[in-house]
């Protein structure tokens, strides 16, 4: 009688198996497992532990932490006035920003790709120059300009035959002052990129403006401010942006940033405050978090407001 041989179906494999027996498939993974780390460690984990915190409370660094629920918003909206002030400065620090720095920072612009201007390039190195300098730095300059015995900004009152001004002592000081060395620090930084924007226009629209008969101000006007107008809403997002995290110049120019009759409060001398002086971590964080949302809700004013819809210009 004759074996006949069966043959016996092949024992399959665990998934995991077959995945790690096929290097192609694993070694991908492998290279960019440093990013996925690092990114879970020092961003993932804090994000997540500071959305917990924001609902805790914890006086100290006890490490004890009592759960409060809703209690840190809640103060933040009815029982901070600090938290209003702050926002109150934002609000006025942002649209003054705004307001000045940008018509000025086009129209230097103009005049720094002007074909006649001669040393250009120095011109412009030194009105960004300021730009790269510390707040700290600001904030010390700032507190020497505005000094009511020896500050150049009363050098120039007394010699129009004015009175010393007292700015540190008056509430509404505050604003003019941080506007003032605001201008002087970011004005040259914003023409730099209207430059740039306008090396980006062509140079056969400019001369078709000319040929209609279009003058200097209707070329500026009708021409390269309408074809700008991205960078606008980048200059205008980032000093917003810029606005929240406004620190080290209202700390050092305002005694950490208390002001005249604790009118002098941003976010973030706020936040520092209550976290490293007052030591409530968790009403600082729920204070953080606050600010991240309004934030989000004016960059989305402004996309808005710029015609923008889901990273494209949206034609008017």
């Amino acid at each position: 009688m004759t074996n006949i041989a069966v043959a016996r179906p092949a024992k399959k494999r665990s998934p995991i198996i077959e995945f790690f027996s096929d290097q192609t498939k694993w070694t991908p993974y492998l290279f960019v497992s440093p990013f996925f780390i690092t990114f879970a460690i020092f961003t993932l984990y804090p994000m997540l532990r500071a959305i917990v915190m924001g609902f805790q409370e914890s006086l100290g660094y006890s490490g004890q932490w009592n759960w409060v629920g809703l209690a840190n918003y809640i103060e933040a909206f009815k029982n901070d006035p600090r938290m209003i002030t702050a926002f109150r400065n934002f609000i006025y620090y942002t649209l003054g920003s705004l307001l000045t720095q940008l018509p000025c920072a086009f129209l230097l612009a103009l005049l720094l790709t002007s074909p006649s201007l001669r040393a250009a390039g120095l011109w412009r190195t030194l009105f960004f120059i300021p730009a790269v300098l510390p707040g700290v730095t600001m904030g010390v300059i700032g507190s020497w300009f505005f000094s009511r015995t020896h500050g150049f900004a009363n050098a120039l009152i007394v010699a129009f035959g004015g009175e010393r001004v007292d700015w540190g002592r008056y509430t509404y000081y505050i604003m003019p002052q941080l506007l003032t060395i605001a201008f002087w620090q970011w004005m040259g930084y914003h023409a730099v990129f209207l430059i740039a924007g306008m090396g980006g226009i062509g140079s056969e629209v400019i001369e078709a403006a000319i040929v209609d008969g279009a003058t200097a101000w209707q070329r500026a006007r009708y021409v390269i401010l309408p074809l700008l107008k991205p960078i606008f809403a980048y200059m205008s997002i980032t000093a917003a942006a810029g606005s929240h995290m406004n620190f080290d110049i209202p700390f050092v120019l305002f005694d950490a940033g208390v002001g005249p009759r604790g009118q002098g409060w941003f976010f973030m001398t706020h936040i520092r405050d209550m976290a490293f002086v007052q030591f409530r971590m968790g009403y600082a964080t729920a204070l953080g978090w606050l600010v991240f949302i309004i934030a989000v809700v004016i960059t989305v004013l402004q996309l808005r407001l710029y015609n923008f819809r889901l990273g494209e210009q949206e034609v008017a």
